[in-house]
């Protein structure tokens, strides 16, 4: 015959379940911030890997530039368009005029 389990065998101890279901919640939650924080410094290392690859790209299309005028060499345009632009010089003859006013208006 089946033998009927005592009272204090039917009853589980109700404190231990809710300390396991608390501590669950617990974990979950930890992870789950956890988580949102990874999420944020993913986004973060794409955001900064986009723009170094921009920085990358424009090296690059600098870099072609230069190796253009380095296989191009010195011509009188070039050497003119530096004295004119990096150092102010202006050719014998020539005036310059400067814009002093307002020019936001």
């Amino acid at each position: 015959m089946t033998r009927r389990k005592s009272r204090a065998e039917q009853k589980k101890p109700r404190h231990i379940s809710v300390a396991v279901i608390v501590l669950a919640l617990a974990a979950l939650a930890v992870m789950g911030w956890r988580l949102n924080e990874l999420h944020a410094q993913l986004q973060t290392a794409r955001f900064e890997r986009d723009r170094y690859q921009e920085q990358v790209k424009d090296m690059e299309e600098k870099n072609a530039s230069l190796s253009a005028n380095i296989e191009e060499g010195v011509t009188d345009e070039k050497i003119e368009d530096i004295a004119r632009n990096e150092y102010g010089m202006v050719l014998p003859g020539e005036y310059v005029f400067y814009n002093t006013g307002n020019t936001t208006g």
